[in-house]
Order: C-alpha cells, then structure tokens, then sequence
C-alpha cells in the first residue's frame, strides 16, 4: 500500500476575494466568512496586494470601491454580486443567493451593500469623515422671550 504524498500536485483555487485589510469591519467578515469559503476552495487576499486593480482588470478607485471575487476562468464580481456567486458555493447559503438575485432585491441589496462598502470605516469606528461643526445657535430674540 502507497502512502506516499506528494507536494507535486497543484491545485487550482475557485477564486480569489479580494477584501480591504486596513478596514476592521471588512477584516471581521474576512475572519467570521474565512474558513466558510477556503474550504470551498477560495483565497482571500488584500485589496491592498500590489498589482490587484491590473489582476481584476479595474482601475484603482474601483477596486476600493467595494470587495471583488474574482472567480477561476470567469470575469471579476462585485458588491452584491460577489457574494451571491460566494454564497453559491454553499449549500446552505444557496437558498439566500437565489433570493438576492431577484430583480427587485438584487437592486435593493447592491444599494444597501454600496452604503455600508461606502461607511465601512465609519461602521469599524475609524471614520475617515471630517465630522460637521455644531449648528449654531440662534442669538436673536425668541418668540417667547421671558423677562
């Protein structure tokens, strides 16, 4: 009986998730989902790595726009549609895919999925936005002025 392994024996990755590394929100889904899909053969990797606009064929603004699957042997997804393509791998998660794919929901889902990829760094409490400054306060008279 040959028990022999062998390291000669490449295997080919489902995808690659592209996924921002310097949001701590997106670095928690990354950790929570993880394991979920590198068990179905996906490879996490930072938005961040050098070369990844050129690899998902999009410019740099794009790419930080959101997170990106690119499946083997297919064009790169985004937003909503990068997470139905991944929750299509999974049995259980299936019955949801199928729903966020709805005409209707597909549009409402990749338009709540676009606000949150938007405040991401907000939502993980590193709000990059230059907070208003107080409404001032009106210094007239008021209606009901009390002597």
């Amino acid at each position: 009986m040959n028990t022999e392994i062998t390291d000669n024996i490449a295997i080919q990755p489902t995808g690659w998730i592209f996924f921002d590394a310097e949001c701590r929100f997106c670095a928690a889904n990354r950790r929570r989902w993880g394991r979920i899909f590198e068990r179905r053969g996906f490879v996490w990797l930072p938005i961040q790595t050098p070369g990844a606009a050129e690899r998902l064929g999009v410019t740099p603004e794009q790419l930080m726009t959101e997170m990106w699957v690119s499946p083997r042997g297919a064009p790169p997804l985004s937003g909503v549609d990068a997470w139905i393509r991944l929750m299509g791998h999974v049995w259980w998660l299936k019955p949801l895919a199928l729903v966020l794919d709805l005409p209707g929901i597909h549009r409402l889902g990749q338009a709540a999925y676009r606000s949150i990829a938007r405040n991401r760094y907000c939502i993980a409490g590193r709000c990059r936005i230059v907070p208003r400054p107080p409404h001032p306060r009106h210094r007239g008279t008021t209606f009901f002025e009390l002597p």
